[in-house]
């Protein structure tokens, strides 16, 4: 499998992370966009999209969620699915039937590209998303083509800044505690490339990883996301809203 899952599209938009996109897609020039996440301004997205990766030479074209979603989806060369809203994203994708096709797609090496919801939902589910469930999705389970979870957007709390505050840390404990699985956090202007069985920290942020029993590890650029000591969990399947 091949993913570059970045933690957010930036300003201007892609700018911190299009030579690393353009790198990653070497010799494919053509990238389905998907816009799926977006709540509101899906076009407009599209067309910022567009323009930021035919600066590296790329040409997006813009692969809605419709009744062709799913042809379009098993020819793709590469897909690249934006931010947005992470439950909306993954209910509209399983509602299309694309779901089960771009997991096989992604599987079978299609190179894969997300940002902020679109990494999200590589995960094997999307709980740790920083959404909320606007649209009441009853199902979580996702794309599933790394064994960890991932919360984007990731920022460490400063206790002295609001002492006595709940911290983006402390939910991705009470995730650990209800599922048995660990959690890549990433940090703004970072991204987690993964190539077959080697995922890497690239970009100019870092990760943390959560793991169940361990300490957090911080993880710098052209860090390696360990795979020893990681526990092997069933996907777990979540019902109702959360």
């Amino acid at each position: 499998m091949r993913l570059l899952l970045i933690s957010n599209s930036g300003a201007p938009f892609l700018e911190h992370c299009k030579a690393q996109i353009d790198g990653f897609l070497g010799s494919v020039r053509t990238v389905g966009y998907i816009t799926a996440a977006r709540l509101d301004d899906a076009e407009a997205r599209f067309r910022t999209a567009s323009n930021a990766l035919a600066s590296v030479g790329l040409i997006a074209e813009h692969m809605e969620v419709d009744d062709h979603i799913v042809d379009r989806l098993r020819t793709a060369r590469s897909v690249f699915i934006g931010g947005g809203n992470t439950y909306a994203l993954l209910s509209r994708l399983r509602s299309s039937r694309a779901l089960d096709v771009l997991r096989e797609r992604v599987r079978d090496g299609m190179p894969y590209i997300g940002t902020s919801a679109g990494s999200n939902v590589a995960g094997p589910t999307i709980l740790t998303t920083n959404d909320w469930n606007v649209v009441g999705t009853q199902h979580f389970d996702a794309i599933g083509a790394v064994h960890w979870n991932i919360n984007p957007h990731y920022k460490e709390s400063d206790p002295l800044m609001a002492a006595g505050s709940e911290t983006r840390d402390q939910r991705i404990r009470e995730f650990m505690l209800m599922n048995d699985r660990p959690v890549l956090a990433i940090e703004e202007s970072a991204a987690v490339r993964v190539e077959g069985e080697t995922a890497t920290i690239v970009g100019t942020g870092r990760a943390k990883l959560f793991r169940p029993g361990h300490a957090p590890v911080w993880l710098q650029p052209g860090d390696l996301v360990p795979t020893d000591g990681v526990p092997a969990a069933p996907l777990i399947t979540t019902q109702g809203p959360h």
